[in-house]
């Protein structure tokens, strides 16, 4: 199994009420994405509830990398998000389920700074996706 720790912004797909960072930084602006470009998963503008500036972000980033790197677990998980919170439940499954799908698997750290597997992230978001959750 591919072994990495990344940062991404599920904290509220896994239903916390209040974001806290991966990274000992004072504001959600200041966190920095391990491994990736700057905004390649928006994860500042998902933590500062900017669903639409992160999904833009994320889909310029998208332009740029390979098919394979299109099917990043971080890459969906956070895709899933924002889709979810800017009411597009359909696509935010899609997304997560091709997450869980996804033919690698590694460790992510939650903007709640919990280490959690990525398909278990995913799965995670889902289940909360389907309660309704995703909204709140």
């Amino acid at each position: 199994m591919k072994y990495q720790v990344i940062t991404i912004a599920v904290l509220a797909a896994l239903g916390s009420a209040a974001p806290g960072l991966a990274q000992p930084v004072q504001t959600p602006a200041a966190a920095q994405e391990i491994g990736y470009e700057s905004g390649a998963l928006g994860y500042a503008a998902l933590v500062e509830g900017n669903y639409s500036d992160a999904l833009a972000q994320m889909q310029a980033a998208e332009k740029q990398v390979s098919t394979a790197a299109r099917r990043d677990p971080a890459r969906l998980i956070n895709m899933a998000l924002a889709y979810a919170k800017l009411g597009d439940i359909a696509a935010a499954r899609s997304h997560y389920e091709a997450a869980i799908a996804s033919p690698v698997s590694f460790d992510v750290i939650l903007s709640d700074g919990r280490v959690m597997n990525s398909r278990i992230a995913a799965r995670t978001a889902l289940q909360r996706l389907d309660r309704g959750y995703a909204k709140r």
